[in-house]
């Protein structure tokens, strides 16, 4: 992962990570394309939880729409907490190469940004978790926005064999101490500028006020209501 990624940014069950320096058109692109395409995609299909295949289909078929380009993808589905039963490089890993992600600086990345706000988790959980008295499902996604732009998007389903409130938040996605399974599918996406410039504004009005409505935006970074700078 490029070092000058380090800051976090939470958008429903969406955790982005992207660099301050990043352009302020290009981040604001990317902020209102993933809300507009999970509320399209709740709209038309429903919750994540319920359909899942169908949800996220018709999540990304939102984001061609607005203009983003599909580069590469992929799906992978591992067993929790247990070893590879071979040495041979899975999907998920070969794309995560192919992409210049290392997966470890990602989710140090992430917990790293959770941990500016005591109410990042739960913000997070709010959008992505399912909990049952005896187990939980969970649909994440974590994100990578670059210069471009482009997003890198992994979406994570896990069905954990034991309910969310028995797992510490500090090893939430650590799957050598998880059990259940989880399902990954990735995908890289480029944005036509040109095609998207038509939309911009308007799309930015519609996602200022749809977040308003459902508070699907949280900044971990960002100072409490009423704080002052020295």
């Amino acid at each position: 992962m490029d070092s000058a990624v380090e800051r976090l940014i939470l958008i429903g069950a969406t955790a982005l990570l992207y660099s301050p320096g990043a352009l302020e058109e290009q981040r604001q692109a990317a902020f209102d394309s993933i809300l507009y395409a999970q509320l399209v995609a709740n709209k038309n299909v429903g919750s994540r939880f319920a359909e899942y295949e169908r949800w996220y289909a018709a999540y990304l078929d939102a984001y061609s729409k607005l203009g983003w380009i599909k580069l590469a993808g992929t799906h992978d589905v591992k067993q929790l907490g247990q070893p590879l039963a071979h040495a041979q490089t899975q999907p998920l890993e070969g794309w995560l190469r192919m992409r210049s992600i290392c997966q470890e600086g990602v989710l140090a990345a992430i917990r790293a940004g959770l941990g500016h706000s005591a109410e990042g988790l739960s913000h997070l959980l709010k959008f992505g978790i399912q909990a049952q008295s005896q187990h939980s499902t969970l649909v994440l996604e974590l994100g990578l926005l670059k210069p471009g732009p482009t997003l890198d998007l992994c979406s994570v389903t896990m069905q954990l064999d034991k309910p969310i409130s028995a797992i510490s938040p500090d090893v939430l996605l650590d799957e050598a101490v998880l059990g259940g399974e989880a399902e990954f599918t990735a995908v890289s996406l480029a944005l036509n500028n040109a095609f998207f410039q038509n939309r911009r504004d308007e799309l930015q009005a519609l996602m200022h006020t749809k977040n308003a409505e459902g508070h699907y935006r949280f900044d971990p970074h960002a100072l409490p209501a009423g704080a002052q700078h020295e």
